[in-house]
């Protein structure tokens, strides 16, 4: 079932759920929209479904996500026709963690100064964002009752942090996630492409577990001047931190090209890999004029602005 047939088939079903369910009370004279009120239906006769389920002792659904929808459905005013498929292929298991790895350090810039929510809130908001471009495998539950997609998006969010890309201290643990310096640069990288696509895997990029793209995102910048003209890319058209924390930002484009080389290196494994750039990003975080710089960044981020959506 490609994306074209489930847009058909969603909007059948709809109409199919909009005829049979009728509503009363449960708040549905407050609704605005026949989307809402859609909305309603579909809550209405899912609870419903639930409640069949426990009077059946059939709590979890024995039909795999990815046998079902490589099925054939067909819908009429009274009868919905599911045909099996009559040759079952072997599906992937979704958007892998590692392609999410620059889309969710560029929401991660978007929401920067709104540091302090919570990482659930945080994967539910970055989800929506990327809803068009996800498959249909994406939203399979896991055995926990969690969407692949939270999952995944939290393998991506760990690999982020083991390399530094997020910050650790213990301020966010692991209660929130939030950009270091390089996870900064990064999304000033990835804003470029002005949208939330999520481009498939390329084979044979993939050989470190970090994204090629978060890899390269230092290769443009040979110069100072280079990596001051990224970085204001994001910041408030008026800012003169370059200038005023001078000293810091010098600093801290040459302690990250070190930090880039290490990335780079792929002679050694990814835990060495890993406890290098992680030590690297430590000595960049403990520079008292980095650290001078980096708050005044945070600061002077135009976030309201970086959101270029699809």
């Amino acid at each position: 079932m490609d994306k074209n047939n489930f847009k058909s088939l969603s909007e059948n079903l709809s109409g199919v759920i909009d005829r049979l369910v009728d509503v009363r009370g449960y708040g549905c004279e407050d609704l605005f929209t026949v989307e809402d009120g859609l909305q309603l239906k579909i809550d209405l006769l899912d609870r419903t479904i639930e409640i069949l389920r426990i009077e059946r002792r059939h709590l979890d659904n024995n039909l795999s996500m990815e046998e079902f929808v490589q099925g054939k459905i067909e819908l009429s005013e009274s009868r919905i026709k599911f045909t099996a498929p009559e040759k079952r292929k072997i599906m992937g298991s979704g958007t892998k963690p590692i392609a999410l790895q620059p889309k969710l350090l560029r929401y991660l810039l978007y929401r920067h100064n709104n540091r302090y929510g919570s990482v659930y809130d945080i994967i539910n908001n970055f989800i929506r964002m990327i809803w068009d471009h996800l498959e249909l495998l994406d939203f399979k539950k896991t055995r926990t009752g969690v969407l692949r997609c939270f999952t995944n998006t939290r393998f991506a969010a760990l690999t982020l942090r083991d390399y530094g890309l997020l910050r650790f201290t213990k301020k966010e643990a692991y209660k929130t996630w939030v950009l270091s310096l390089p996870g900064i640069l990064v999304a000033s990288k990835v804003m470029e492409g002005k949208n939330w696509e999520i481009p498939p895997v390329i084979q044979g990029e993939y050989h470190i577990d970090l994204h090629p793209d978060i890899r390269k995102a230092f290769t443009e910048l040979q110069t100072y001047n280079k990596f001051v003209q990224r970085m204001t890319t994001v910041c408030d058209p008026n800012t003169n931190i370059f200038k005023v924390y001078q000293e810091g930002s010098k600093r801290s484009y040459s302690l990250m090209a070190d930090y880039w080389q290490i990335l780079q290196d792929s002679s050694i494994s990814a835990i060495d890999r890993k406890k290098k750039s992680t030590a690297k990003l430590k000595q960049i975080e403990q520079d008292p004029e980095i650290k001078a710089f980096f708050n005044e960044l945070s600061l002077c981020l135009k976030v309201g602005d970086l959101l270029n959506t699809k």
